[in-house]
């Protein structure tokens, strides 16, 4: 104990007594704190109005608008005038969507809305039953910084929130504000009202009523019936063209159809050759693929898979061409018949594909049951054939022959019978227009009037019955509300009231405990860059233990990291003011901390030397990515997420949470107990990993000394 002491005199001393070594000690004690403030400062509140309200977004409306009923609605520019009154984000009104858009690429802006032409109409669609969502054009830069679309995408949030909840509430209360003509009539309650325009209705019915019976009884008096004359007249005028005109384009349709038919028949035909020479080639093919297995040659694969595409494509074919061919039962059984054997075919040549390098014995067996498939294919083609051209084609041109002479003898009718219509149009050309309307419509026409009367009596006294109905209580009791609140609840009915736990008053002090710690391990990552470790002989020092070495030197080390996080608590607490609800197990936290991390940083060089504090530098990039420090912990990959309980970083941050924003029963000893683990490793590394080092770590010094460039 008495060399521990007498070592750290020692050094105490010689720092002391050198200027230069107390300004380096000046400096060592004050660089992390300002690394922490610097840092707790930037982040302080990135999210306030104060800070938002600096990040450009343009707006441009294109919208152009729309009449409703007389009424001129442009939602573009309610959304703009509301967006003037807000000042979260600086917004900037183009004058187009090609500034505006083009000040996103460029990055004079961070974002660019634009509301498009159709907007409004697109808003009020579903009064048409057609529906369309109006959609604004959101365009972001992402490449301009991280965070800013993170924050103007929430703007683009808000805004559609405030879109969709503007077009509900002010729906809603157009509907309350319309139904307020429910709730008060001429006798002043809506079932009175509607009564009073029923019975108006009824009137009406039955003055209609009376004027139907007046018309039947006009029709059945004869001496209307000459005065009726005109109208018929003219309607048989125009039924005798219209007849010959119906004539004379059936006629030319009848000739358009046997040439149609002509065309169709002798396609089919060909079509039906068509198969039968491709089969004929297939024929070929397969002889030549029999010679070859006769004379123990080979057939290849790619010609059997040719011979089985063409196969399939011969057998679309016939079906694309036979589609409707099902006229009688004969063709429909010869066409039966060629499908089958198609399939016969395809099934045959899948076989020899598969097959191919079975041998010659079951190639020929193969092949034996795919020359009879193609025989039996030719005659299936060949009766469809036959069966077409004697039964199908005769049909159909008997057909046309008929359809023909009907036509003509109807032309020959109509030319007869013309001046037959004529005189009978003389004789009808003074009757008045009633008489076309007719006796049986008229009687159809007062029933149904009769009717709807009767409907609309048991209609006036249901309603009349109305009053004592809940539903109809609850509908006036709703009308008798405010529009206004009734479109509030409507447009928002769900409200919610939070309430934080643990609250942390700004940005600032919720990433104080991140900054701060990261502080503290820069601070004694310098120390161990800039301090010796090793002890050189001391004078009065005699039979120096590795562990009086250690130790005495390690004192410095700690009381320099103990200043570095005095000054770095008060500053934070004092200068920066962060929000601190324990502030002395604040700095008890970070104390531990700084011993911690002191000892750890110490031991990594005293044992490893140059590599240790490679290692050291490592463990701080790993952490500062991993330790949960700026991100939830489940966020990021997998990989940290397995290493954050290893990580000191972790802890520290914890504990200092707890003693900035509240405690949680005994985590914030948890947190400090969990640190006492990596002091108890940092103990091993340095008394007793560090001894079998000592030549590893002379044979590194000599080598990278030889270099003239590295200490």
């Amino acid at each position: 104990m008495l060399n521990i002491l007498r070592i750290f005199m020692s050094d105490a001393k010689r720092l002391y007594t050198n200027v230069v070594a107390v300004v380096v000690i000046i400096g060592l004690s004050v660089i992390p704190c300002l690394y922490a403030w610097f840092n707790i400062l930037s982040n302080w509140a990135p999210y306030e109005e104060e800070a938002t309200g600096n990040l450009t977004v343009a707006v441009v409306s294109e919208d152009m608008g729309i009449e409703l009923k007389g009424f001129e609605l442009n939602i573009g520019d309610k959304i703009v005038s509301g967006l003037k009154e807000n000042k979260s984000i600086n917004w900037v009104f183009a004058e187009n969507s090609y500034e505006a858009i083009d000040g996103a690429k460029s990055g004079d802006y961070y974002a660019a809305f634009v509301i498009p032409g159709d907007f409004s109409k697109n808003m009020i669609s579903f009064l048409g039953g057609d529906p369309v969502h109006p959609t604004i054009t959101y365009y972001e830069n992402e490449k301009k910084n991280a965070i800013a679309p993170k924050i103007t995408g929430k703007v683009k949030t808000t805004i559609q929130k405030q879109v969709n909840s503007t077009f509900v509430s002010t729906l809603a209360e157009s509907m309350v504000s319309v139904g307020g003509y429910l709730k008060a009539g001429s006798t002043g309650s809506v079932t009175d009202t509607a009564v009073e325009k029923l019975e108006t209705l009824e009137s009406d019915l039955n003055t209609a009523i009376t004027i139907m019976n007046s018309y039947i009884a006009l029709i059945e008096t004869s001496e209307n019936l000459m005065t009726a004359a005109d109208k018929v007249s003219d309607e048989l005028d125009l039924l005798t063209e219209s007849a010959r005109s119906l004539a004379d384009s059936a006629d030319v349709a009848v000739d358009s159809a046997k040439d149609l038919t002509d065309t169709a028949s002798d396609l089919m035909t060909d079509n039906l050759s068509n198969v039968k020479t491709d089969l004929s080639v297939m024929r070929n093919s397969v002889d030549k693929y029999a010679k070859d297995v006769d004379g123990k040659g080979t057939a290849s694969i790619e010609k059997i898979d040719e011979l089985y595409n063409l196969s399939k494509a011969l057998s679309d074919f016939f079906d694309a061409s036979t589609t409707d061919l099902d006229y009688n039962e004969d063709l429909a059984n010869s066409k039966k018949n060629v499908e089958n054997s198609f399939s016969a075919l395809t099934t045959d040549l899948y076989a020899l594909k598969t097959s191919a390098e079975n041998g010659q014995a079951d190639s020929r067996e193969i092949y034996d049951n795919l020359s009879k498939d193609l025989d039996s294919t030719e005659k299936a083609v060949d009766g469809l054939s036959d069966s077409y051209k004697k039964s199908v084609k005769p049909d159909v041109k008997s057909t046309m022959t008929s359809l023909s002479n009907s036509i003509n003898q109807v032309k020959s009718l109509l030319s007869y019978s013309s001046d037959s219509l004529e005189d009978v149009s003389a004789i009808l050309s003074g009757y008045p227009d009633l008489m076309g309307v007719g006796k049986d419509n008229l009687i159809a026409t007062r029933d149904d009037l009769v009717e709807m009367k009767s409907e609309l009596l048991d209609v006036k006294d249901d309603i009349k019955n109305l009053d004592q109905n809940d539903q109809y209580a609850m509908l006036l009791r709703l009308l008798d509300s405010d529009p206004e609140q009734i479109a509030d609840f409507i447009s928002e009915p769900v409200g919610i009231s939070s309430e934080a736990i643990f609250p942390v008053e700004n940005n600032g002090s919720a990433m104080a405990a991140f900054y701060v710690v990261l502080s503290i391990w820069v601070g004694s990552l310098i120390l161990v860059a800039v301090i010796h470790t090793k002890v050189k002989p001391i004078e009065g020092v005699e039979n120096m233990k590795t562990y009086q070495e250690f130790f005495g030197r390690y004192i410095v080390f700690f009381l320099i990291g103990q200043i570095q996080t005095i000054i770095t608590v008060l500053g934070a607490l004092l200068y920066v003011g962060i929000q601190c609800v324990h502030p002395f197990l604040f700095y008890f936290a970070m104390a531990i901390t700084s011993w911690c991390y002191t000892l750890l940083m110490y031991s990594l060089a005293y044992a490893f030397e140059a590599v240790g504090e490679a290692i050291a530098v490592v463990l701080m990039v790993i952490q500062v990515a991993g330790a949960g420090g700026t991100f939830p912990i489940e966020v990021l990959p997998v990989a940290y997420q397995v290493l954050y309980k290893y990580m000191p970083f972790a802890y520290s941050i914890s504990a200092a949470r707890e003693s900035i924003a509240g405690t949680y029963e005994y985590d914030y000893w948890k947190y400090l107990s969990a640190l006492g683990i990596y002091i108890v490793i940092s103990l091993v590394i340095g008394l007793f990993v560090s001894i079998p080092c000592k030549k590893m770590n002379a044979m590194i010094k000599e080598s990278t000394e030889k270099t003239d460039l590295m200490k």
